[in-house]
Order: C-alpha cells, then sequence, then structure tokens
C-alpha cells in the first residue's frame, strides 16, 4: 500500500512517525511545500523506526495544492490512500497567543480549517483520483461542507475516536473488567473529545448516544455520568500523539479488502461523528439495532450548538448562534453570521491577524 501525507504540520508529522513505526506501511510518500523540513523529517522518521526494527520506504515529494501544477503531481504519486490536515491557523497557535482565546468555541475557528480544505479538495478533484482519502481539519464539520459543496474525503480522523478508550477505561472501572473486554458504540460530535480530553465545559456534555456494553451486558447507565468528572487537559503535543492513533487504525483499514468496525468523524460527508464498518471500498454507518439514523444525525446537528453554531445549511453555509456571534464580536470588532464556503479565505485572514497581529 502506497500512503500518501500532504503537508507537514504538527498533526500530519505525528502520523508520519506513528505510520513509520506501525509496520502496515510499505511505501509512505510525504508531499509538502518546505523541501529542507519535509527530507529531514523524512530522515527523523526512517532513522526511528529503523531502531524499532521497521524500514519502510519513505520518500519526499514537494507538492503546494495551491500551485496549477499541483494535481499532476498528486496524479503521478497515484496514492492507495491518502491523509491531510491542512489549517491556517492550529490549535497550539491560538492557545499560545492568549489563554483567554480557548473559551472561546471552536466554530469561531472553522475558516481557518476550511479554506485550505477546499483548495484541496479542488486539486484532489482535478487530479482525477478516485482513491480513499482522509482529512482531519475539524472534519467532524468541514468533511461535511465538502460533501455538501462537491466531492469529499472518504471520512476524517481522530475526535469521536479518541473518546472510545476514555469510556473504557470508566466502563472497566466500573464492571471490574478488562479493558479489552468492553465494547463501546458512540455517536457524538469533536465537542464531546474535547470535554474527555480536559477542555471545554464538562459540567453540561454535548449531546451524544452511547451503548456500552460488557459480555453482552447493558452497563452504560454506570458508565454515562462518569463521563463528566474532571480531567486535567491535555497538552499540546500529546493531543498530537494521541490524534495519530486514532488515524492509524483507519489508514489501515483505507488499504484493506476486510472490514474493520471502527469510530470516525464524517463518513461520507456526515455530520458528527458515528461508528462504522469500513474497506478501501469505503464506509458505512454501523448503529445499534435500537438507534436510528435520522435521530444520530439530529444528535451530532444540536452538538453544533456547543462550538456556537445553529445550524448547517444544505448549501455548506454556517449559521452561527449568539454564542459564535458574541465572539466574534470580541475577537474581530465585527458581526458574523454566516460563513459561506466562498467567503472562508478572506474570513480566515482576518482571524489569523487577530490571533497574530
Amino acid at each position: 500500500m502506497k500512503l500518501l501525507l500532504i503537508g507537514l504540520g504538527a498533526l500530519t508529522g505525528a502520523v508520519l512517525d506513528a505510520v513509520a513505526r506501525d509496520g502496515r506501511f510499505a511505501h509512505i510518500v510525504v508531499a509538502a511545500r518546505d523541501a529542507e523540513q519535509g527530507r529531514a523529517k523524512v530522515l527523523a522518521a526512517r532513522v526511528g523506526a529503523a531502531l524499532e526494527g521497521e524500514f519502510p520506504r519513505i520518500e519526499f515529494v514537494p507538492f503546494d495544492f495551491n500551485t496549477a501544477t499541483a494535481p499532476e503531481t498528486l496524479k503521478k504519486i497515484a496514492p492507495d490512500v491518502a491523509f491531510a490536515a491542512p489549517s491556517l491557523l492550529s490549535h497550539r497557535r491560538i492557545r499560545a497567543a492568549d489563554p483567554k482565546l480557548r473559551a472561546m468555541p471552536a466554530g469561531v475557528w472553522l475558516a481557518c480549517h476550511l479554506a485550505p480544505m477546499l483548495r484541496l479538495r479542488d486539486c484532489w478533484t482535478k487530479s482525477g483520483l478516485s482513491a480513499p482519502w482522509v482529512a482531519a481539519s475539524a472534519p467532524d464539520l468541514v468533511n461535511a461542507i465538502l460533501h455538501l459543496t462537491g466531492a469529499g474525503p472518504t471520512a476524517g480522523s481522530g475526535g469521536i475516536a479518541t473518546c472510545i478508550p476514555r469510556i473504557r477505561f470508566l466502563a472497566a472501572q466500573q464492571a471490574k473488567a478488562p479493558v479489552q473486554e468492553i465494547g463501546v458504540r458512540l455517536v457524538a460530535g469533536a465537542s464531546l473529545a474535547d470535554c474527555l480530553a480536559g477542555e471545554g465545559n464538562v459540567k453540561e456534555l454535548p449531546p451524544f448516544l452511547l451503548k456500552v456494553t460488557w459480555h453482552g451486558e447493558d452497563i452504560t447507565l454506570a458508565v454515562k455520568d462518569k463521563l463528566k468528572a474532571k480531567v486535567p487537559p491535555l497538552a499540546e503535543p500529546d493531543h498530537a500523539r494521541i490524534a495519530a492513533s486514532a488515524t492509524l487504525d483507519l489508514l489501515a483499514a483505507l488499504g484493506d479488502d476486510r472490514l474493520h468496525d471502527l469510530h470516525v468523524p464524517a463518513p461520507n460527508g456526515l455530520l458528527g461523528g458515528y461508528p462504522v464498518k469500513i474497506n478501501r471500498r469505503g464506509a458505512e454507518v454501523d448503529l445499534p439495532a435500537a438507534w436510528d439514523l435520522e435521530h444520530a444525525l439530529g444528535i451530532n446537528a444540536t452538538a453544533l450548538a456547543y462550538d456556537g453554531i445553529a445550524a448547517l445549511d444544505k448549501d455548506g453555509t454556517v449559521i452561527y448562534a449568539p454564542r459564535g456571534i458574541a465572539a466574534f464580536e470580541t475577537l474581530l470588532g465585527e458581526r458574523v453570521e454566516r460563513l459561506r464556503p466562498p467567503n472562508a479565505q478572506s474570513l480566515a485572514e482576518k482571524l489569523v491577524a487577530a490571533v497574530r497581529p
């Protein structure tokens, strides 16, 4: 399997380190703008992997998806699976700029993730590639917008997947059972993942659907309230490492004929995160028999309010809730009620300037 990693931000760099050491990825191509940084990162990944007994082929290709030749470069690479997580403003930079920015709803920063993903999507479409690909830039919402405005990724990564270990740990403690014997089915957005990672207001969890079982016994009620327990927030490098770990099985599944049971954000562009069966042919939502897909979609739509968003229109326009509008007024000194995809770049530039004057 030839795996393509596009860009070399903090998350993609962590994914490179993880896939290089994993053993399931024989050929890895890193495509990014900065050749010096890219070649150095590739060498570091090769050395680290070799020290752990893994020797995948890893190569660097200069690549900028903003250029006219970018689609042809993608076509020549011809990956079996691809991963990308471009952003104009990372969470690390937001937090470093001003601690007060941590309290702002995540939806305020959406344009910074959406703008580059729209350009990458257009580049991918022009390349004519049909391989499955994963996009991890605020995927719960960004990937949904991509699918509403054209072609989109097979799935996102991180988010809901990072909730599963935390829930299993709590369930194992309650049931006095081995963690590996706990089954979890979850429908939730990234806001729940933020809460379980020590971010956000844990006194009021965003809405979600949960089923926890142990040897066929439903122990959901014994676990659900425990999710509100306060935990220390993760350090920024740990966020990237955990998100990378959540990406490994997904990328491997997309290169495999066998079906894999996973939790992923935005399968086929659905809003929020879901349990799925997934392989190289795509993803299919796999809900417990008692759950209805329309209800699950409604749960994730309602959870948008936690991130300062009221709704997502069918044309990909994001409508902000009063909390989000107030945050824009504080940050930019102007009222932003909607984010239309064509306007994502201009709003992102204002946000970047506000954080890094």
